[in-house]
């Protein structure tokens, strides 16, 4: 696994995960129900809707994902990412198994249990492309 790749998947993230923070910075640090108070997104035309299911959450959940972001930039490549990218995969399934339309942990709506569980499942990866590349 490249150096480049790494910070570049972990920059993305990060970059998801601030924009989830600043959308929800009047939200509070861990509710569990949905808001209807934004600082972006607040109009009904694009990207209101989309921006409010996209990056909805709370402060909490954009800090998991910042969290997630550090992961990635130290240990995606390897061994210690298959823990960390399951666990992360168990997160993601977990929001979506508790998601309600009421609310459920740090409020998450199943965009943001997805990008949990796709950078997990690129953490999982990792180590077989490091694999690989040494191979070569």
């Amino acid at each position: 696994m490249s150096r480049p790749l790494r910070f570049r998947v972990a920059a993305v993230v990060a970059v998801y995960a601030l924009v989830v923070i600043v959308a929800n910075a009047r939200n509070g640090l861990v509710p569990t129900t949905f808001t209807r108070e934004w600082v972006l997104f607040g109009g009904g035309a694009f990207p209101g809707d989309f921006g409010r299911y996209v990056f909805a959450g709370s402060i909490g959940l954009g800090v998991l994902l910042l969290l997630l972001a550090a992961a990635v930039a130290v240990t995606a490549g390897r061994p210690a990412a298959r823990i960390l990218g399951g666990l992360a995969v168990a997160f993601g399934v977990l929001l979506v198994a508790l998601y309600s339309s009421s609310g459920n942990i740090l409020a998450a709506r199943p965009a943001s249990a997805a990008v949990f569980a796709a950078v997990g499942l690129f953490l999982l990866a990792s180590p077989l492309a490091s694999t690989a590349d040494a191979r070569r």
